[in-house]
């Protein structure tokens, strides 16, 4: 009995393992969730792996196990390539700027209300919400704190992917990534006191709807490629940083984020260490990222949103 019960966590193991490694040969869109969690299916990989051995004591258990490890902390090095680290300079400059950045849940309308006090009460320069259909009846009370908007009328119809800030939106352009659903990348030219920047907001189809989710990348690549400003780039991504379409993207544009990004889905398991950062707050330098956290609930949502403060870097 134990000799089958480790013939089969060690073939499942191969499996994992097989799956995983494909990444470093090419990118397939059905792997793509899997690619995001790859430090998460190492971690399992290697805990049945130490069970295995444990129960049958064989030498490809052992080997399994440190092939598991290897693969979870490559997921750990690889989040470092895109990782930025205000330094003391930074720090001693303080915040100059706040955004947050939270998918709110299209049929969450028991949430708006909420929502829209936590977003008048935030502070933030700019707010990006995502699937805001229920924030169509706050509008007006949010355009007392937030004059300025994008989306739900404002130079586009559709109230999915929305944008709102203190400051005036110039230079502003609205885009489809792909025939799926429209307007879901938006961008606006903002000055605030600290400086002049470019804001941008995607949102990203799953990535188990074909290769949907990587000619979306490639098509917010191309959108934004020729923007040679500070930028922030905020959404819900629907994959973590490690998977490769999304390394692809951060190095054609030389985005950054902070070392430890906060996971944000699913919400049950954001505070067990389980969860998955699938919502982002990228930048790019002179703009460093002071901190990245948490909003304190989620509101009624399945995702987690995001608040992140950043300076701007001293030349």
């Amino acid at each position: 009995m134990r000799k089958t019960l480790g013939i089969v966590l060690n073939t499942l193991a191969i499996i994992g393992l097989v799956l995983c490694a494909l990444r470093y040969v090419e990118t397939l869109w059905p792997l793509l969730l899997l690619n995001s969690m790859q430090t998460h299916v190492g971690v399992a990989i290697a805990l049945a792996m130490l069970a295995s051995f444990l129960i049958c004591r064989s030498r490809l258990s052992l080997l399994l196990l440190i092939a598991a490890l290897g693969l979870a902390g490559h997921g750990v090095l690889m989040k470092r390539e895109f990782a930025i680290e205000a330094t003391a300079a930074d720090e001693a400059l303080g915040p100059s700027l706040r955004i947050v950045s939270f998918n709110m849940l299209g049929d969450n309308m028991e949430g708006a209300t909420a929502i829209a006090d936590m977003v008048m009460a935030s502070e933030a320069d700019v707010v990006v919400i995502l699937e805001g259909e229920p924030l169509f009846m706050q509008m007006q009370r949010l355009a007392a704190v937030y004059p300025f908007r994008i989306g739900c009328g404002e130079h586009t119809p559709t109230c999915d992917l929305l944008m709102f800030s203190k400051h005036p939106l110039r230079d502003i352009s609205v885009g489809d990534l792909s025939d799926l659903r429209k307007d879901r990348v938006m961008s606006a030219r903002i000055a605030v006191p600290g400086g002049t920047f470019r804001m941008v907001a995607a949102h990203l189809s799953k990535p188990f709807f074909d290769n949907y989710h990587m000619k979306e990348l490639a098509h917010l690549t191309a959108f934004m490629r020729n923007t040679t400003e500070p930028v922030i780039l905020a959404g819900d991504f629907n994959s973590g940083t490690i998977a490769p379409d999304m390394q692809r993207m951060l190095r054609v544009l030389r985005l950054r984020t902070v070392p430890r990004e906060p996971a944000t889905w699913p919400v049950q398991l954001a505070d067990t260490g389980l969860g998955v950062a699938i919502d982002h707050i990228y930048s790019r330098p002179p703009l460093v990222p002071l901190s990245v956290k948490r909003l304190d609930r989620d509101y009624g949502s399945n995702h987690d949103g995001l608040v992140a403060e950043f300076a701007f870097r001293a030349p």
